[in-house]
């Protein structure tokens, strides 16, 4: 039964001033040369189980790397304990390896026996590699001619001709098209239900949400949150928030008495709306500290998870908006609902600069739920409703 489990596990880095000083500590068991010391992992629990969709996010130094290169034996443990029960193959880099002057088959062949198949395995699922990547017509084309997105998506399709029983994926799933890539999550997808251990690394926040069963947060090396991706989210946000310098930190506890509503045309605050109708996001807040170079934004998301839209005042030309301290505020955002009908969660941010990753003052990541019905609007597919005319006419035949 596939599966992970750290216990107390920690793991340090070391420094050296010279080269010889790494020859000292290592044949003094690290009692001498080492001049520095930087603990990428501090007694980390975690035990993550079959069928289980992990995400792993953070900031970047976070230690997310470490923890993967512990899994997959990649570097010793320092402290506590590590047990990995299963095979296990990591996406990393998926065209590495590849050899340019061979052909995409001698490829498949070569890499197939770095990732541990037998010839006769590589010989029975060469077919289905090609087809999964839709590259049957240029199998037998040396890769220098491939583009960089074909090489991907032929080294997906390798690396999981078979089902492993643990999976890692660290920000690996940027493969071709938006198609393409859905076809490899369906794929994953079906791994975690056949009873293979996820591990998802990826500052794509929407993936985490939306595709993995449980999120953990790694801080400076610390665990500081596990369970739900949406939650672990927000606590990230709040990590980020602690990113702006000592002096201009606003403590979201510094922002009071929030208060979110949306709209219709009539002005009436409901939670029903219907394809094609003007609405109003209204936000009104105080805070108990200044706001300098601030920006207030609204996203939106699907009920399986995917940002479908969002903006925020520096995008919309009102940039560097200053909010005394104590002083009661509203912003206002119009737009016209014309995304499909369903259910969909509204978050609403106030940060500093034009991207939340500068510093944010406040993330609410779903703050508040509404519906969306088609209503007299006529049918279509996908996700948004483009107003469309159609027009037919008979052409006179050319003589």
């Amino acid at each position: 039964m596939a599966s992970v489990v750290l216990e107390n596990l920690s793991k340090d880095y070391h420094g050296f001033s010279k080269p010889w000083k790494r020859i000292l500590a290592g044949l003094s068991f690290g009692y001498f040369g080492i001049d520095s010391k930087f603990t990428a992992l501090q007694s980390i629990v975690l035990k993550v189980g079959p069928g289980e969709i992990l995400g792993i996010i953070g900031r970047n130094g976070a230690g997310k790397s470490t923890l993967l290169k512990l899994i997959t034996g990649v570097i010793s443990k320092d402290k506590g304990n590590l047990f990995v029960t299963g095979s296990v193959r990591a996406l990393l880099e998926l065209s590495v390896g590849f050899n340019p002057e061979l052909s995409g088959e001698e490829n498949v062949y070569y890499n197939g026996l770095v990732w541990g198949y037998k010839p006769s395995e590589i010989k029975e699922l060469t077919d289905s590699i090609f087809d999964f990547a839709e590259l049957n017509e240029f199998r037998n084309s040396p890769l220098k001619n491939y583009s960089s997105g074909m090489a991907m998506r032929l080294g997906f399709s390798l690396a999981t001709a078979k089902r492993p029983d643990i999976l890692i994926v660290d920000e690996a799933l940027a493969v071709g098209d938006a198609s393409f890539q859905q076809k490899c999550l369906k794929r994953i997808n079906e791994f975690s239900k056949s009873g293979s251990c996820i591990l998802v690394v990826s500052h794509d926040l929407g993936l985490i949400s939306y595709f993995c069963t449980r999120a953990i947060l790694l801080n400076k090396g610390h665990l500081l949150f596990d369970g739900n991706p949406k939650q672990a989210i927000e606590e990230y946000m709040h990590v980020l928030a602690g990113n702006l310098e000592p002096s201009s930190i606003l403590p979201s506890e510094s922002i009071k008495d929030i208060h979110v509503s949306l709209k219709n045309s009539k002005g009436l605050d409901t939670r029903h709306h219907f394809l094609g109708d003007t609405v109003t996001l209204r936000i009104e807040f105080q805070t108990t500290k200044p706001i300098t170079n601030g920006t207030i934004g609204f996203h939106i998301d699907s009920e399986k998870g995917i940002r479908i839209f969002g903006t925020n005042s520096h995008h919309l030309g009102k940039q560097n908006l200053n909010i005394k301290d104590f002083e009661r505020s509203m912003v206002e955002f119009q737009f016209p609902i014309q995304f499909s009908d369903g259910k969909y969660s509204l978050g609403v941010s106030i940060h500093k600069g034009e991207s939340h990753i500068e510093g944010s003052y406040f993330w609410g990541e779903s703050v508040l739920d509404f519906e969306v019905e088609r209503g007299k609007i006529e049918k279509f597919v996908g996700v948004c409703h483009l107003p469309t005319e159609f027009t037919f006419q008979t052409l006179p035949k050319s003589e």
